[in-house]
């Protein structure tokens, strides 16, 4: 029969990913796909370019104890309860791909985005980032923002050998546009939009973006990591992700040295490539992949760090389709051949 999914939010951008994949998932039985904004509507009808059969269904249409695997596309603060709601109906394993699950620690889920709606479940989640942090165990999976999934993997295989040797680890990341989702906004609005590019997540003159403490804290995981200056950019794309990372760092390895550490450390996952050559969005765009690559200005006494992932894949749906085969013991790559 295969298995029973639902998605949450199904008619966002990443949520359409998640149609696209899971409809031709080869363990997938049955989908049903919730949105709360086009419930009745055919799937078809709302993104024609998806050839996906079936209408969208009011969350409380989906019978939650008949399912085997839910991913919740909700935005941050929303998607807890659904969770906390998933879970109590016996759904086997919850794919949150909000924010509600990332932090660990209730405090600073506060600091950053208020009360936390669900907090005796945040030790039950696991981080959803397998190249790093292994294969999920549990029912809750926390999948990673797109931001700090590229970061975390260019930078674990540096933190895991230098620690404390780096001194400061400033990200310039440049994002396209469906990394807003897909509601509109003054600053998502085509007009303000083309032909220009531009930083935000800067508040009263200072750095201040909510993948921030993401990032950090998985860093300090791995080993002593300092404060992390993060400053995203919005491009005049649609999808993709390039990240400029620059450490500064009290000894310098050589760039092949980090492709070495690279090839070491992801050796065996199916989605990450380390290369000499610098990644282009292009190079990443409607994939699974995550490029890497690295320099070193001797000049200037920095190491500079190169990643490129799509915002929409890598960075949310795929890796999501990536942890559930992880999680139930598929191969990694299960539904995602065509997308490495």
């Amino acid at each position: 029969m295969g298995l029973s999914v639902g998605i949450y939010g199904g008619s966002g951008y990443v949520g359409v990913e998640l149609v696209r994949l899971l409809g031709g998932h080869p363990e997938v039985g049955s989908l049903a796909v919730a949105s709360r904004g086009h419930a009745g509507r055919r799937i078809g009808e709302v993104y024609p370019q998806v050839a996906a059969e079936g209408e969208y269904l009011d969350p409380a249409e989906v019978d939650a104890s008949g399912l085997d695997v839910a991913f919740v596309a909700y935005g941050h603060g929303e998607s807890a309860e659904a969770v906390r709601g998933l879970l109590e109906a016996g759904v086997r394993l919850v794919v949150d791909l909000s924010a509600d699950f990332r932090l660990p620690d209730a405090r600073v889920y506060r600091e950053w985005y208020g009360e936390h709606p669900a907090p005796e479940l945040l030790g039950e989640a696991h981080y959803g980032l397998p190249e790093v942090f292994g294969a999920p165990g549990g029912k809750l999976v926390a999948n990673p923002g797109c931001y700090p999934t590229a970061a975390i993997l260019a930078l674990a295989p540096v933190i895991r050998r230098m620690g404390g040797g780096v001194r400061s680890v400033t990200i310039n990341a440049l994002s396209g546009v469906s990394g807003a989702g897909a509601k509109p906004s003054p600053r998502t609005h085509f007009v303000s939009v083309n032909e220009s590019v531009s930083p935000y997540g800067v508040t009263g003159g200072e750095p201040r973006h909510r993948h921030t403490p993401e990032i950090e804290i998985m860093l300090r995981r791995l080993g002593e990591a300092p404060p992390v200056t993060f400053v995203p950019h919005l491009l005049p794309i649609s999808r993709g992700e390039l990240e400029t990372i620059v450490v500064e760092a009290e000894e310098l390895p050589g760039p092949e040295e980090v492709l070495g550490w690279y090839r070491e450390d992801y050796a065996g996952w199916c989605f990450v490539e380390a290369r000499e050559e610098v990644p282009h969005i292009s190079h990443v765009a409607n994939t699974n992949r995550a490029r890497l690559s690295a320099a070193v200005d001797r000049r200037a006494g920095k190491l500079l760090l190169f990643a490129a992932v799509d915002n929409l894949l890598k960075g949310a749906a795929g890796e999501a389709v990536q942890n559930m085969n992880l999680a139930l013991g598929y191969p990694e790559d299960l539904g995602l051949e065509h997308l490495r």
